[in-house]
């Protein structure tokens, strides 16, 4: 992100990515409009979505790990 001034701009997604967590505006990679809830992918050549006080600001998590803590708790579980 290099200007606050102006309509942040992205490209539509159809869903939410996965392994992502929330970030500060200056780090994120992914928006979510906060009337909407549509995702977008932030790109200088994409459609302008709203100004930042409007969206919800993502970034990839790599420590983020496919599967959650409770889906691996329940198949521990299930081994029992």
């Amino acid at each position: 992100m290099s200007s606050t001034q102006g309509p942040i701009k992205g490209i539509p997604l159809a869903d939410k990515p996965a392994g992502i967590s929330r970030c500060g505006m200056s780090h994120a990679t992914f928006v979510q409009h906060i009337f909407t809830n549509k995702w977008y992918e932030i790109s200088a050549n994409g459609q302008a979505i709203g100004s930042a006080i409007d969206l919800d600001f993502y970034r990839h998590d790599p420590s983020q790990k496919p599967t959650s803590r409770s889906t691996v708790k329940i198949k521990e579980l299930s081994k029992v």
